[in-house]
């Protein structure tokens, strides 16, 4: 038996079993934690990296999503192009894997061959990169693309082993560059002149039609003012824009354009610029002149027509310090045998020899044919009543000489003759032509063959008023009134709508002022006629305005004698239906007269009912009663041209207006201002609170066809 020594064995054998295992599960527990930590460590590492690959991968794909780019990648030995982020139309997809060849046989057959050579240039080494536009088919059509890419690995042969790039939808671009290539080239080739200016008004660019209308090189054009060349509003400009005809400076002659001026925005930095674009009207000129020399002259005799003696007359009497004159009317007596014996052939050739010998008779006078057989003769500044008691003996004298008409007849013709003289006689052009013709009927009544002066007790009020019954009667029954619109404007001057004025121009009398035709139209019951002309009139100019889609109203005077016709309400909706109108479009003016019979009542309340607007006219005067705005039911005033003329200067008239607004104020009533002339009528009238307004200070009646142009450049309104 075998004795071991003691030593150090026997302490650890000695040492307590229990105690060691304690020890050695302290170490392992110790080991687990120390790996616990370290997994959790690396594990937070890892999603801290996962993270991060996330948000690039997310930055990428919005950085894609912004630029509208898509990347591809290809490796060698795949049959597959790997694309992520393109968008093509409905084809758009985040990320996928195309067949190579089933890509190829999408791209247009006329790009196919560029887009193989582009290809095998980069896969051979000869480009470093590869840069091509195609089309693409998708389910939307043919889709313009741009492609790009450079192979990122290659192997020992220089062979490409991945290749990776991007591509981006250019349609809109291609879209965008051809229409920058139109307007180029239009710019470059259209007839008309155009500059581009920058926000100093010089010039930046022009074209061959500039160069060509001015005749100057493009290099010296470059540089100069535009303005040295053409005469612009460059504050209307710059508003918007602006257009009128101007004169445009050559080298040689000036040319007659139509300049209009577009304002741009130029690229970023570069401020303002205009583009200048001038249409030759020399010919446009050129007709008008040759429409205004035929509108002017007479056909038949070569001498000046009725609005040309008309424009020569007012001229007359317009200018200022202007000295006296005389109007002489000439009329041929029995002129009318003269067509029923002979014909008109003939008759047109009496009247073309009495012309000539009229201007022969009459060397210093401005000759002209009135119409029909009659001659108007304005003699030159100074001449007085002997000049032309003279020029009278002359002329018949020289129509004393027979004259000759076809086939060997003679015939002898006398003139009877009427003058008046200014200012002894009247100031106004239309009066001068009256009394001129008024004696002239009178000489005609003497005897014939002579010339009458005017003397106040020719034009007696009861011969004028039996003459203009006549003929009212009968212009009534064929229309041929005429009308004239004067627009309103709001408080900010902007046209709300005009009132429809009648005109009456006779033949015998010339122009009759409404002042004078409409009593004696309401007392003849003319003035039914007259109204259902004037409703049918403001029908058709409610549907004119209608197209061009502005909404204004257009207002018409009523007489007291329609609003006692039964048939009226049937007439104002007949207007509307046939003209395909509402009645909101019309406003219907009545006079205080109007509304002093209560019988009128319930047509108004029907009349309002239907839509139609209800003004009260002339308010201040006549029958003023307040009783009126408070029973009938009419929606606005308007303030008597009488108060408006004297607000600036009588305060009496100006505490009227003001109690008058207040009233119509407290029972919802529009207000509109008559007769307004001067900036401070308007300002004090704005000022006081009234709605609308009219007046020389905004526009003058005009004919309708002018008004209508003028709305054709404003716009539709809300």
């Amino acid at each position: 038996m075998m004795h071991t020594q003691p030593g150090l064995l026997d302490a650890h054998t000695s040492a307590d079993p229990v105690e060691v295992m304690k020890r050695r599960l302290d170490r392992e527990r110790a080991a687990r934690k120390q790996a616990e930590n370290l997994l959790m460590e690396k594990s937070q590492e890892l999603f801290a990296a996962l993270q991060r690959a996330r948000q690039t991968e997310h930055r990428l794909q919005m950085a894609l999503w912004g630029s509208g780019e898509g990347i591809w990648d290809w490796s060698s030995g795949e049959a597959a192009v790997h694309v992520m982020g393109l968008r093509l139309g409905a084809d758009s997809v985040a990320e996928a894997d195309y067949e190579i060849r089933a890509l190829a046989a999408r791209v247009h057959p006329d790009d196919r061959e560029s887009v193989l050579l582009a290809s095998r240039l980069h896969w051979a080494g000869a480009r470093e990169d590869m840069d091509m536009a195609c089309r693409f088919q998708t389910v939307e059509g043919w889709r313009w693309v741009r492609v790009r890419g450079r192979a990122i690995e290659r192997d020992d042969e220089g062979l490409p082993m991945r290749i990776a790039g991007t591509v981006k939808d250019i349609t809109n671009q291609r879209a965008s560059e051809q229409s920058l290539n139109l307007m180029a080239q239009a710019f470059a080739s259209t007839h008309d002149a155009l500059a581009v200016v920058d926000e100093r008004w010089r010039i930046v660019e022009v074209n061959d039609s500039l160069i060509q209308m001015i005749d100057a090189e493009a290099t010296a054009l470059q540089g100069q003012s535009i303005l040295d060349r053409v005469e612009i509003d460059k504050a209307g400009a710059a508003r918007g824009g602006w257009r009128a005809e101007r004169v445009l400076k050559g080298r040689d002659n000036d040319v007659p354009v139509e300049v209009s001026v577009t304002p741009v925005q130029a690229l970023a930095g570069q401020g303002r610029c205009y583009i200048v674009a001038m249409h030759d009207i020399s010919e446009r000129h050129m007709v008008a002149s040759r429409l205004e020399r035929l509108a002017l002259n007479d056909t038949l005799t070569g001498l000046p027509n009725r609005a040309a003696l008309e424009q020569h007359l007012a001229e007359c009497v317009s200018q200022e310090g202007a000295e006296p004159f005389v109007v002489l009317f000439m009329d041929l007596d029995g002129f009318k045998g003269v067509n029923d014996s002979y014909g008109h052939k003939a008759g047109d050739d009496v009247l073309r020899q009495v012309s000539q010998r009229l201007v022969r008779a009459l060397p210093g006078a401005f000759v002209g044919r009135w119409g029909g057989d009659e001659f108007v003769a304005v003699f030159p500044p100074g001449s007085d009543d002997i000049a032309v008691r003279e020029g009278a003996q002359l002329l018949m004298a020289g129509l004393a000489e027979p004259l000759t008409l076809g086939e060997g007849h003679e015939l002898v013709i006398s003139p009877s003759m009427g003058a008046a003289q200014f200012p002894l006689h009247d100031t106004d052009a239309a009066g001068l032509l009256r009394k001129a013709d008024s004696a002239m009927y009178a000489a005609k009544a003497q005897g014939k063959n002579r010339l009458q002066i005017y003397e106040p007790s020719i034009d007696q009020d009861s011969l004028r008023r039996v003459r203009l019954l006549s003929q009212l009667r009968v212009d009534a029954e064929r229309s041929a009134f005429t009308f004239e619109a004067q627009p309103k404007v709001d408080r900010e001057g902007k046209v709300t709508g005009a009132e429809l004025l009648v005109r009456w121009t006779t033949r015998e009398f010339g122009a009759i002022s409404p002042v004078e035709f409409i009593p004696l139209a309401e007392q003849s019951g003319a003035i039914e006629l007259l109204g259902r002309q004037a409703l049918l009139c403001a029908g058709r100019l409610a549907q004119d305005i209608a197209a061009k889609g502005l909404r204004l109203h257009i207002a018409v005077n009523l007489s007291p004698r329609q609003l006692h016709n039964m048939a009226f309400e049937r007439m104002a909706l007949h207007a509307c239906e046939r003209f395909g109108i509402k009645p909101a479009q019309l406003e219907l003016e009545l006079t205080e007269s109007a509304l002093a019979d209560a019988s009128v009542l319930p047509l108004l309340r029907r009349l309002r009912n239907h839509g139609f607007t209800l003004a009260l006219d002339d308010f201040g005067t006549g029958y003023s009663s307040l009783s009126y705005l408070l029973k009938q039911p009419v929606q606005k005033v308007k303030i008597d041209r009488a108060f408006v003329r004297d607000i600036t200067s009588d305060n009496a008239a100006s505490e009227v207006i003001k109690g008058t607004l207040q009233i119509c104020r407290g029972l919802g009533l529009k207000t509109v201002a008559e007769g307004v002339e001067t900036w401070a009528q308007f300002e004090m009238l704005r000022d006081l609170g009234v709605d609308e307004f009219q007046g020389y200070l905004f526009a003058r009646p005009m004919p309708i066809d002018q008004w209508l142009a003028q709305l054709a450049g404003e716009g539709p309104t809300d």
